[in-house]
């Protein structure tokens, strides 16, 4: 029998960006399951590009599993959300072709910061964390009525752990992050694989 892997595909909430690599939710999952977890996650990335990069970054590592967060970014670039989801949908068809177990991750929130001293990258911070809140809402009902594993990644957040851009997590983001990982795996990584 195939030794159990991982692959996390996704953007920048993946990738960790703003934290070292060892401190990111994936490297401390992995430590956590002592299982063997693949990042492929790249910074500022949408989902028609982890799509296409799915045969290289997930397929090619022949893992059990694969983790696909995504859609942030699309949304920073006003991309439909159906389309978001079809993209999904189109990731998961993939894994399920090639005997991957597909985990759908709900992405974390965008927290708004109140305070005007704050340079945000972002120009109407508002209704990007409106967008992203319905995003969160379609992706947890399209995983339930296709019957795809999800993760959600944004269980227990708080503001203080982002850094100060309020979109990507900090240290204890990631750990928080990590557990919710691990929870949400645990009913899979408990079945066995033929």
């Amino acid at each position: 029998m195939n030794k159990k892997k991982i692959v996390c595909l996704g953007d920048s909430l993946t990738a960790g960006y703003g934290v070292s690599l060892d401190k990111r939710w994936s490297n401390l999952l992995d430590n956590e399951l002592n299982i063997e977890v693949i990042n492929s996650g790249i910074s500022g990335d949408t989902t028609s590009g982890m799509l296409a990069r799915f045969n290289e970054m997930v397929i090619s590592h022949k893992p059990s599993y694969v983790i696909i967060m995504g859609g942030t970014n699309d949304i920073f670039f006003k991309i439909p959300q159906n389309i978001i989801i079809s993209h999904i949908l189109a990731m998961t068809r993939l894994a399920k072709h090639h005997d991957i177990t597909a985990v759908i991750g709900i992405p974390t929130s965008f927290y708004t910061h109140n305070d005007h001293t704050n340079q945000s990258m972002f120009s109407d911070n508002e209704s990007l964390s409106n967008c992203i809140n319905t995003y969160q809402k379609k992706l947890k009902q399209f995983a339930e009525e296709d019957g795809q594993s999800s993760i959600d990644f944004n269980i227990n957040m708080k503001p203080d752990f982002f850094l100060e851009d309020g979109l990507h997590p900090n240290e204890k983001g990631h750990e928080c992050m990590a557990t919710n990982a691990n929870e949400g795996l645990k009913d899979l990584l408990s079945k066995k694989r033929n």
